[in-house]
């Protein structure tokens, strides 16, 4: 691979959708993947489960979008960036903070609970990167 062909990413960069990629991966198998495993396997065993317990939602749409502008450094990129930050770390806070009003050590409650906790700690991060680091800038160095 030529100097031209190859692409330079800051580290942080690199760190930042790694841990996004992580992410989405974990919530679907969270909140997907491992829910309509739990489902089949109860129906195979003969039992017949009220519901499957899927938590629907959208995030790792918009987890995997903002991976995928943060890789190609596109120039809304921070912007994104910092509204899901931000965006994210109000709901999990405020869902966080009902959660232990009225804790559920269920298996389905943990599971959601580790996947907010790292939702929570990552954003955290990546919002104060976002925000003011100095040096941590999506321009791409001049060739």
């Amino acid at each position: 691979m030529t100097a031209a062909a190859r692409i330079e990413r800051p580290g942080w960069l690199v760190a930042a959708v790694l841990g996004l990629v992580v992410l989405v991966a974990w919530t679907l198998v969270i909140k997907y993947l491992a829910p309509l495993h739990w489902f089949w396997a109860e129906r195979l065993a003969g039992r017949e489960p009220a519901a499957v317990p899927v938590m629907w939602d959208a995030w790792p749409l918009a987890h995997a979008l903002l991976a995928l502008l943060l890789w190609r450094r596109h120039p809304s990129a921070r912007r994104v960036g910092i509204a899901i930050a931000a965006a994210e770390v109000a709901v999990v806070a405020m869902k966080l903070a009902l959660f232990l009003r009225a804790p559920e050590p269920t298996f389905w409650k943990l599971l959601w609970l580790t996947n907010k906790l790292y939702v929570l700690v990552f954003f955290a991060g990546l919002l104060a990167i976002l925000l003011g680091a100095p040096g941590r800038s999506l321009r791409r160095a001049p060739a």
